[in-house]
């Protein structure tokens, strides 16, 4: 099954859970889900920024300050958080949470954020959705104007409540 036949938790306006849809129809009818953001910093404090991929369904190209996604069907934050760092980068971290985020504007996810830190293992990039990746300062991350509006608001808040 596709990516975009996935179920993928949906909910309401209070993110309580309301059912599940698949990701195509959650993203045509713009409903309220979850998401996950996992910050990766390496022993410098570089940030691991993504380049997407040009198939991806939204932001195609744009850089991600994190790794992430949508959260499927029945599945809880935190799990979604390992697989996806596990689907996208190839790695199985320790995860703290650290904020949830509540995203308007078209995108109507609920979002929980992670911290991850990386000690130099084998990183295996999930091709069909990671083109590239690059260790950023948090200055120079922050600066970016190509990236997805979700992740550099997630680090902007990472940031200003002192977390990173």
């Amino acid at each position: 099954m596709g990516s975009s036949h996935v179920r993928v938790q949906i909910v309401d306006t209070f993110n309580r859970p309301v059912g599940s849809a698949r990701r195509c129809d959650m993203r045509r009818l713009q409903m309220w889900h979850r998401a996950v953001y996992i910050f990766v910093l390496d022993q410098h404090d570089r940030i691991c920024v993504q380049r997407r991929t040009l198939w991806k369904d939204i932001f195609p190209g744009y850089r991600d300050l994190c790794a992430g996604g949508v959260v499927d069907a029945g599945e809880t934050m935190a799990r979604a958080a390992r697989r996806e760092l596990q689907e996208e980068l190839g790695l199985s971290l320790t995860l703290m949470p650290c904020l949830t985020l509540h995203f308007k504007e078209g995108m109507n996810a609920f979002g929980s954020v992670f911290l991850a830190r990386y000690r130099n293992e084998p990183i295996r990039l999930q091709t069909s959705e990671v083109a590239d990746i690059e260790w950023l300062t948090l200055e120079e991350a922050l600066a970016i104007e190509d990236a997805t509006p979700d992740s550099h608001q997630a680090l902007k808040t990472l940031v200003a409540r002192g977390f990173v």
